[in-house]
């Protein structure tokens, strides 16, 4: 299982969040900035600079990952997965999310 970071779209409450809802989301934040796409959706940059509030979803299963690879159109290119520090309560811990710049291991 791995753990999420949404920022956007997959965000409780919102279009695709609800794929996610069943499992654990906490409040989180990680370092870098987000800007709009030209089409209207939200791509974080991560960096030194700045704070991006969003939350941690907890114990995904890999394949639903895949599944927003897909959604995300990471084989076009438009976002890649990328591995974040992410700060949620009183925890640090390493979550994937989608940006815009070199992805992760899967």
């Amino acid at each position: 299982m791995i753990d999420l970071f949404a920022y956007g779209t997959l965000l409780r409450g919102q279009k695709q969040g609800a794929m996610l809802k069943r499992f654990e989301h906490v409040s989180a934040t990680t370092s870098g900035r987000l800007y709009r796409l030209p089409a209207g959706y939200p791509a974080l940059l991560p960096g030194p600079e700045g704070r991006v509030q969003g939350e941690i979803i907890r114990g995904v299963d890999p394949r639903i990952a895949i599944l927003i690879d897909h959604y995300k159109g990471v084989d076009e290119g438009l976002y890649g997965r990328v591995k974040l520090d992410v700060v949620g309560g009183l925890r640090r811990d390493c979550a994937r999310a989608w940006g815009r710049c070199a992805p992760a291991s899967r």
